[in-house]
């Protein structure tokens, strides 16, 4: 078994080298200074990876709430994409876990109900609660 690359063999000539450098006075000093410096290091590198940890879980989900998003307008421009081929465009409602967009300005001025000639001819029923809207654009209707 090997630790940092050095085997029990290295660590057994690390042991004798010490012994004659050191001597039997000083060996047992050196070993409670190894030992302090070892329980620092481990002391220290569990405190920084419990400190940026949490930094790093933050992060991990701000990048999901991205990719998240991303799926989403990835979504949308495939149904748009698909809807100029077809002819209908399918509009997903907004998830809520994102904020809603800023409403525009509304003009005062008061709604004009098409005459019957401006109309369509036919009209498509309200889509059911959850289900996306499907416009269709080759009726002549304009987009929202």
């Amino acid at each position: 078994m090997e630790i940092f690359g050095v085997g029990p063999f290295e660590l057994v000539l690390i042991a004798l080298v010490a012994f004659i450098v050191l001597g039997p006075e000083r060996i047992p000093s050196a070993m409670r200074w190894l030992g302090r410096t070892v329980r620092q290091l481990r002391q220290m590198s569990q405190q920084l990876t419990k400190d940026y940890g949490a930094e790093i879980k933050d992060i991990t989900g701000e990048i999901s709430a991205v990719q998240a998003e991303l799926r989403n307008i990835k979504r949308d421009l495939t149904d748009v994409t698909r809807g100029l081929v077809t002819g209908t465009e399918t509009i997903h409602p907004p998830k809520a876990t994102m904020p809603a967009p800023a409403q525009p300005a509304v003009d005062s001025a008061p709604a004009v109900a098409p005459t019957p000639a401006e109309s369509p001819t036919t009209t498509a029923p309200a889509p059911a609660a959850g289900e996306p809207e499907i416009i269709d654009y080759r009726a002549g209707n304009q987009a929202p």
